[in-house]
């Protein structure tokens, strides 16, 4: 099995039935990470709690390849980085072709 280190904040690759989305995310406390699926991508959010208001000091917004199964998206913050897994569909379409009228 392959090591992977998240360079320049952010990696993503594929692991057999799952694209896995590694964010560097050092000195964060895992209550204050956000993660979401929408518009067809994976939202990342970090964020402060300063004075009763809320600051966003790391924000990624990553879309994938291929379809995934959205209710089976995983995310687990260890060691200073928050792994993502995302199963993908195989029952989505993988593409969409658009006829060009002429």
């Amino acid at each position: 099995m392959t090591t992977h280190h998240p360079r320049k904040g952010v990696e993503l690759y594929r692991e057999d039935d799952a694209y896995v989305v590694l964010f560097d995310l050092p000195d964060h406390d895992p209550a204050d990470i956000e993660v979401s699926w929408h518009d067809s991508r994976l939202h990342v959010e970090a964020v402060e709690n300063r004075d009763g208001s809320r600051h966003s000091v790391f924000h990624r917004s990553i879309g994938l390849p291929k379809a995934i199964v959205e209710g089976n998206i995983s995310a687990v913050y260890d060691d200073g980085v928050l792994t993502v897994t995302a199963p993908v569909s195989e029952s989505g379409p993988d593409r969409h072709t658009v006829n060009v009228q002429y």
